[in-house]
């Protein structure tokens, strides 16, 4: 008998096999679902990116509105401060100068001898002497001022003050004349527009020229002398002011050393960046509690005989449109205009009126504000 072995698979083989199946299909379904959640998170995270930069860029966009209608209404707001800021200019502009006519008019009839003449003596300016030559003026120390002091000789014949007599004062040395002793009736003297004696007219006829501009001595302006070529020039034509020269050791002219560095600030040709430094320094000279007087032409209805007295007449508003239009060459030109502003308000105001004290108050700004202006020029020297 054949004995049949059957022969056995082994039978872990056959354990296993059934179990194997489920694990693989587990590790691939697990893979599946972990790259779907990748991409689902890569895409919720370029969604979020996305949301992001839309965000960044609407904030943007609104920042900009908002600054656009913030510039807007600081702009709309300046119109309205700058018309207030007119209207109370004017009105405080009339009230001052009202004050000071009825100062002006108190201290005429304080120094007047008869009605109606004027004393030449006192400060004033240049009209006022005009009409004491056409009005038979009294002479400084007449008869009131004789009995307190020694009598003052008069005229070519040296003689005391006669209230008897007509005088005719000189426009430019302030001396008193007997009419008969220069041939001047006092019909004559009404219609003079100047009377300038003997001595004074040729000292003008002979006088030297000085300054840059080559131009006579003018009482009315600011000079300086040179400490090397002992040469006088105009403040305004070599860009120093009067305030600022008291502080100068020693001064030396533009054709001595150009190249110093206040000669070369003042002299330098301007460029575009330097006009526009000087139109931000005009703004903070107009925005100086000081300025207000000074930021428009006098009006000849508040102060009728001023462009008579005033040759050269210069305001805020003027540098700055001259300024604007680049009339300026070089920084010793604006200097010079600031400073006619403040020239003519000395020489034609009292020192106690709110005018010549405003004058001082802006210069010596000015001053310290055209120091950092020059040390920028010399820097790009």
């Amino acid at each position: 008998r054949k004995k049949v072995v059957i022969k056995q698979e082994p039978k872990d083989i056959k354990e296993m096999s059934p179990t194997k199946v489920p694990k693989v299909e587990d590790e691939a379904s697990r893979r599946s679902i972990k790259i779907k959640e990748t991409q689902e998170a890569r895409r919720q995270q370029q969604v979020h990116s996305r949301m992001q930069v839309l965000l960044f860029r609407h904030k943007e966009l609104l920042k900009k509105d908002i600054l656009k209608k913030r510039a807007l209404l600081e702009k709309e707001l300046q119109i309205d401060i700058q018309k207030d800021l007119s209207a109370e200019l004017t009105s405080r502009t009339k009230a001052e100068r009202h004050k000071q006519d009825e100062v002006k008019v108190g201290v005429k009839r304080k120094a007047i001898q008869p009605p109606g003449q004027l004393s030449p003596s006192s400060k004033g300016n240049k009209a006022k002497r005009h009409r004491s030559s056409g009005s038979g003026a009294t002479p400084p120390g007449g008869p009131s001022a004789g009995r307190v002091k020694k009598q003052k000789l008069y005229c070519l014949c040296r003689t005391p003050y006669d209230e008897t007599k007509f005088y005719v004062g000189c426009d430019l040395c302030n001396n008193w004349f007997h009419g008969e002793c220069v041939g001047i009736t006092e019909e004559m003297s009404k219609s003079l527009s100047e009377f300038v004696c003997t001595e004074c007219r040729h000292a003008r006829d002979t006088q030297e020229l000085y300054c840059l501009c080559k131009q006579p001595y003018d009482e009315s302006q600011f000079y300086i002398c040179c400490d090397k070529c002992q040469d006088w020039f105009h403040g305004r034509c070599v860009g120093i002011l009067q305030s600022e020269a008291d502080n100068i050791d020693e001064y030396v002219c533009p054709n001595c050393q150009r190249n110093s560095s206040v000669n070369f600030a003042n002299m330098k040709n301007l460029s575009a960046k330097d006009l526009d430094l000087l139109k931000k320094l005009i703004k903070h000279i107009q925005a100086h509690k000081s300025a207000w007087p000074f930021m428009e032409p006098v009006d000849p209805n508040e102060a009728p005989d001023y462009y008579k007295v005033i040759k050269e007449p210069m305001d805020l508003q003027t540098i700055e449109l001259r300024i604007n239009d680049r009339s300026y060459k070089k920084l010793s030109e604006f200097i010079g205009d600031m400073t006619k502003i403040f020239d003519n308000c000395r020489y034609y105001n009292p020192k106690e009126s709110p005018f010549f004290k405003c004058a001082e108050s802006l210069e010596t700004y000015f001053v310290h504000k055209i120091k950092s202006l020059r040390e920028k020029f010399s820097e790009n020297k």
